[in-house]
């Protein structure tokens, strides 16, 4: 759940404590019965950012980034825009999540990360950075992403709740344009009581149409979701996706993307900007999310298949 990325400890305490109806079945739970699974539909966009601002971000951490190969067409076959590097936004909803005997029927989440990360130091092994991670209890239920969002900071993911719009799936369409859909993200400081207002400062939001005329492929987001994860407890995690079912639906994007800074939103300030007619993608995937490991480990074991 770059994602969408929290961790399951929490499971136990969350059974059947929040309702909502999936979208897409979980088909891989039987083959990873002692894994993290789930289907998450979800959409996801890059988008240009400053190389020396997203590197402030890493940084932070101890970091550099790694520059992608930009004349690689099967990753950008428009190119990429001078001295910028790629992050990623998502924001989805996911279904049917299990782990062991235990279930939850869906939870909403987002996420902001930094892809490319040189997290072992070697100048070409590439990782995700978290920078932000965001998740609810769907339809109007947003406190019961309280739990896994302590669970996930404890372990080594650094998860706020979140308030979502739609609740109840993973984007809407937009009044008076069928065609054209959006989705918003805010993080709760304070819940909205049942009169007067909560403290809820936007994060993001998105504003997309499907697109014949994509800025990227199939396989960018492929190779750019699959990186592993870095946590903040020295270990990464792989979150694998695969977007191989007869659901999948995939679907290029083209939106404005808004992320609200610190002044009047939950953003960090580097990011801060509505990005114009940026390239997305949105897909129903299979997600496994392994446990914690040693991060040379980790990148060791992405699953080559997954990255086509």
């Amino acid at each position: 759940m770059y994602g969408h990325i929290f961790l399951l400890g929490c499971l136990s305490l969350l059974v059947s404590a929040v309702l909502g109806n999936p979208e897409c079945p979980n088909t891989i739970a039987f083959y990873n019965p002692n894994l993290r699974t789930m289907c998450s539909n979800s959409t996801w966009f890059i988008l240009p950012v400053p190389k020396a601002d997203a590197e402030s971000l890493v940084k932070l951490s101890g970091y550099s980034l790694i520059t992608p190969d930009f004349s690689d067409k099967t990753l950008f076959p428009t190119g990429f825009p001078a001295g910028a590097h790629p992050v990623v936004v998502s924001s989805g909803y996911n279904n049917d999540i299990r782990m062991f005997f235990l279930g939850i029927t869906a939870l909403s989440s987002a996420a902001i990360y930094v892809p490319y990360t040189d997290r072992l130091k070697d100048g070409k092994t590439p990782f995700n950075y978290p920078v932000q991670n965001f998740i609810a209890g769907v339809n109007g239920q947003t406190i019961m992403g309280l739990v896994p969002a302590l669970v996930g900071s404890a372990v080594g993911t650094n998860i706020f709740v979140a308030q979502f719009a739609p609740t109840d799936d993973a984007y809407a369409p937009i009044d008076n344009s069928p065609n054209e859909f959006s989705t918003r993200v805010q993080q709760v400081i304070v819940p909205e009581p049942l009169s007067g207002p909560g403290i809820v400062p936007e994060a993001y939001d998105f504003d997309f149409v499907s697109t014949k005329n994509p800025l990227y492929t199939d396989h960018t987001f492929h190779a750019l979701l699959n990186q592993p994860l870095i946590l903040t407890n020295d270990f990464c995690q792989r979150n694998t996706y695969y977007f191989n079912e007869t659901f999948t639906n995939p679907t290029m994007r083209s939106g404005n993307v808004t992320l609200f800074g610190p002044t009047s939103g939950a953003a960090p300030k580097v990011l801060a900007k509505k990005y114009i007619k940026q390239g997305g993608f949105s897909a129903s995937a299979e997600l496994v999310g392994y446990n914690p490991e040693e991060c040379k480990v980790a990148s060791s074991r992405v699953d080559p298949y997954a990255l086509q």
